[in-house]
Order: C-alpha cells, then structure tokens, then sequence
C-alpha cells in the first residue's frame, strides 16, 4: 500500500510546483496573526459574526495554539491560510459533531482553510494549492488519516484532485455556515489521483 501513497505525494507536489503560490510555516505570534487576520476578514466579509467580535482583528480559537499552521503566498501578499490540529486530543471536527474519528489517536484534522476574496477565483487555485500543502504537511509527519468540517460547495473541490470524502455525519452549524464532518483517507485515493493526473504537464 506504500506505493500509492508515494505516487499520491509526488502527484500533489506537482500540483503545487504548477501553481504560482509560496507557502510558509508561520513560527512567531506576528507571522501567525498574518493568518488569523485573513480569517476575520472572511468572517466579516460572510457575515459570521458581529464586526465587534473580534476587538484586535484576530480571528482564532482555542486549537490555534498547538495548531500547524500554513499561510499561501502571492509574491508579498498572504493570499490563504489553513491548519492542521494533530492528536493527541479531541479534534475540532470530533467536538462539533459529536463524533469520534477512527483511527483514534492518528487522524490530523484539517481546518480553517480561508483564500482572500481577490483570490476566490472560478479555478479555485489558491483553494486547491493551500489543499496540496496542508496534506504534504500531513504526510511529512506520517499520517495518513484526515478529518475536516466542510461545507457543500467546499466538497466537490478535492475532486479537481481525483480525491473522495467519505460522510461522516449531516450538515451542521459550523464557523458560519453548513459544515459536514467528513474523512479522508489517503491509501484508498492513490489509484484514483493517479488517473486524475494522468498526462499533465
């Protein structure tokens, strides 16, 4: 089963060495708020929350702190941002559905995935390129298992990848809108990637 997953890597790097975003790793508290200022303005933006929600322009939670956290890049501007929440510990998924996620203790959740609304193009590239790195990021430190809370439309984009989420529950009040908790399972996606991509340049 190595050989897919390994197939699926190399496919998704690809992805992301076609499309024209950097992607950092933001270690200092100012580098993060980059992220977390991307995300109140989507907040604000959809309307999610009172606009006096957030006094410093912070949007985060109580995961951000033992978050990985990934920004996108366009040159200078910070264009996107998402996480990954690795276990130990309840997830965001796990809490907001009431759920547990198998394989206890080995699944990353993925969350927050936010593009600014001048990148929200018909392609969804930014989308599909933050997705690319926040599952290198997964792989780099050996999991194999995601969860996340997405809403309908948010859904179909992992196909452009040849992917499949698996349901793990209905729709529900999540971060402002309908989210559903779903699974991603890497090793059952390889076959169907590799078909996606096949013949691209």
């Amino acid at each position: 089963m190595t050989e897919p997953v390994g197939v699926l890597d190399g496919l998704v790097a690809r992805v992301l060495a076609q499309y024209p975003y950097r992607f950092s790793l933001p270690a200092t508290p100012a580098d993060r708020a980059v992220g977390f200022r991307i995300r109140h303005a989507a907040v604000l933006q959809e309307g999610w929350s009172e606009p006096n929600a957030y006094p410093d322009g912070l949007e985060r939670d109580e995961f951000d702190d033992r978050a990985v956290q990934v920004l996108g890049w366009d040159g200078e501007v910070a264009v996107c941002t998402g996480r990954l929440v690795l276990p130990p510990g309840p997830l965001p998924t796990e809490l907001a559905a009431g759920i547990r996620v198998e394989p206890h203790g080995a699944v990353v959740d993925v969350g927050r995935m936010t593009v600014s609304p001048d990148y929200r193009s018909y392609r969804a590239a930014a989308f599909i390129a933050l997705l690319c790195r926040l599952y290198l990021e997964m792989r780099q430190r050996g999991f194999e298992v995601a969860c996340g809370m997405l809403s309908a439309s948010t859904r179909g984009l992992p196909e452009r990848l040849g992917l499949r989420l698996e349901l793990l529950g209905p729709d529900l009040p999540y971060w402002g809108e309908l989210r559903a908790p779903v699974r991603f399972t890497l090793l059952a996606n390889g076959a169907s990637l590799t078909g996606r991509w096949s013949g691209e340049q």
